[in-house]
């Protein structure tokens, strides 16, 4: 398995537009778009980390349940508050690293990817696997990251 570098940091906010509003307005970040993934009952609007020719390429999401529904980003701010929810690392091939973390023993969430925002294919690792850190790994589609 090979880790190109970390894809984003999913920020799981308590009042979601007021933190939009803070990385556009105040910290003035680049706004790279806005998804609902009907799939996981979650809204992410993303953000470049950094301006400038020195940008990591790492990005910032903000992460909110889809509205009206029950789902994963709410229970995590009943429980923990705001916060980082996850962090996302970019993979080469997200099928062998799958492949090789359950040959390791790893608990998975998804043991086989599944659709993620920006045309991406995601898998997550268990929390009890590492410690307690949601780990996502994320593979880019050609043109997406």
């Amino acid at each position: 398995m090979k880790i190109v570098g970390i894809n984003h940091l999913g920020l799981a906010a308590k009042d979601p537009v007021k933190a939009r509003w803070f990385l556009a307005e105040v910290l003035k970040l680049p706004f790279l778009g806005e998804e609902l993934v009907k799939e996981q009952k979650t809204n992410t609007i993303m953000f470049e980390s950094s301006v400038g020719p020195t940008a990591s390429g790492a990005r910032l999401e903000i992460v909110a349940n889809q509205d009206g529904e029950e789902g994963p980003i709410k229970k995590f701010i009943d429980t923990k508050g705001g916060g980082i929810h996850h962090m996302a690392l970019s993979v080469d091939n997200l099928d062998e690293a799958l492949v090789e973390l359950k040959a390791k023993g790893i608990e998975l969430i998804d043991e086989k990817p599944r659709y993620g925002a920006h045309n991406s294919r995601i898998a997550f690792i268990h929390p009890r696997a590492t410690g307690g850190i949601l780990i996502e790994l994320v593979q880019a589609t050609a043109g997406h990251g």
